[in-house]
């Protein structure tokens, strides 16, 4: 990854987005408040295609820096949030690990979230989630492993003439069935009767 000193969002007063990274500007630096084993700490994440660096406090004072690859995260995760009557929506790469999660997108209003969550999922190359209110987390999609399973598309853009004739006879008309022709003319060939 290369380093990126400019464009770190943070949490914003007084603005219905509270916290938005471009997935087309990658790598993209995120400070958040996060959760360890020693209780709510500062951290920093540099999210880029490949991975994702944490940067974290520790109680030493020195920091502790983690290289996540992108392949181990679950997937960007949409949860739905009801504070004090407020509705508050997030993206976050969800990972097994708790600790590990990095906020991509946080507001107030639902207007471009589904745009952000569709190219979050695109841009990092991971599944879509989406977690319930009761906080499990599923896919809207049904996939194999890492395939999507989708309707089967037609492989040649002729397949309008599938039932009706051979691709390799589309260019041609097909002609009726000729009578066999028999002529009962006299011969041509000059012959004489001794032949």
């Amino acid at each position: 990854m290369r380093r990126q000193t400019t464009d770190i969002a943070r949490m914003s007063e007084g603005e219905s987005c509270l916290l938005r990274l471009d997935p087309f500007q990658l790598p993209a630096r995120v400070t958040f408040h996060g959760w360890s084993r020693a209780g709510g700490v500062p951290q920093t994440a540099v999210v880029g295609r490949d991975g994702v660096m944490i940067r974290r406090e520790t109680n030493a004072g020195a920091p502790l820096y983690v290289t996540v690859p992108i392949g181990s995260y679950r997937g960007v995760l949409l949860s739905v949030r009801d504070r004090r009557g407020t509705v508050r929506v997030g993206l976050r790469l969800h990972h097994a690990n708790c600790e590990l999660g990095v906020p991509l997108f946080e507001a107030d209003d639902t207007d471009d979230v589904i745009a952000e969550w569709q190219a979050w999922g695109r841009a990092l190359a991971r599944p879509l989630l989406i977690e319930t209110a009761l906080g499990e987390i599923y896919e809207p999609d049904a996939r194999i492993g890492a395939v999507a399973v989708k309707p089967p598309r037609a492989r040649r853009a002729n397949r309008f003439f599938e039932e009706r004739r051979p691709r390799f006879l589309c260019g041609r008309k097909m002609g009726g069935a000729l009578p066999g022709i028999v002529h009962r003319e006299d011969e041509i060939i000059a012959r004489t009767p001794s032949d």
